[in-house]
C-alpha cells in the first residue's frame, strides 16, 4: 500500500467519495462499507493474530480442526492457515465467527460434543507440538 494512497484517504472531506477502489478502501479501514443500495459488497479485512491465538488455544484443549472448520462453515485448510499464521489478514466475518466459536467452546470439552477421546488427544498433542516448534512472531521493520 503506498503512502500517497493512505494520505489521500485520510485527507478526504467527509462529503466526498473515496478516489480509490472500494476493496482497497475497505482493506485500509478494515471495515466493510455499504454501497449506494445499502448492501455490503465485499467483507473488510482484519489482522488474524487474535483469531490464530483462539484457534491454537482450542486445538490445545483438544478441539479437532475438522470440527472447528465444520462449525465455522469453512475448510480445514483455512483453519490451519489462520492458526499457523499463514494468513496475516482474514475477513471480518471469519474473525467474528472464530471469536464467537472460541467463546462458546472455551468452557466446554470436546467429549461434550461427541468427539472421541483419541481424536481430541491427537488434536491436543499436535497443537502443543506446533506451539513448541513455532518460530517467534516476525515483526516487520517500520521505516
Amino acid at each position: 500500500m503506498s503512502v500517497t494512497l493512505v494520505r489521500r484517504l485520510l485527507r478526504l472531506p467527509a462529503d466526498r467519495l473515496s478516489p480509490v477502489h472500494r476493496t482497497t478502501a475497505e482493506a485500509v479501514l478494515g471495515v466493510p462499507l455499504a454501497g449506494m443500495s445499502g448492501r455490503r459488497r465485499r467483507p473488510g479485512l482484519t489482522p488474524s493474530a487474535a483469531s490464530a491465538g483462539c484457534l491454537q488455544e482450542l486445538a490445545e484443549r483438544g478441539w479437532p480442526t475438522s470440527f472447528l472448520a465444520a462449525r465455522l462453515n469453512t475448510s480445514t485448510q483455512t483453519i490451519a492457515a489462520v492458526r499457523n499464521g499463514k494468513r496475516p489478514r482474514i475477513s471480518l466475518a471469519l474473525d467474528r465467527a472464530i471469536q464467537r466459536c472460541h467463546r462458546e467452546l472455551a468452557d466446554s470439552t470436546p467429549a461434550e460434543y461427541g468427539i472421541a477421546a483419541h481424536r481430541s488427544g491427537r488434536a491436543s498433542t499436535a497443537a502443543r507440538r506446533r506451539a513448541r516448534h513455532q518460530p517467534p512472531p516476525h515483526h516487520a521493520a517500520v521505516n
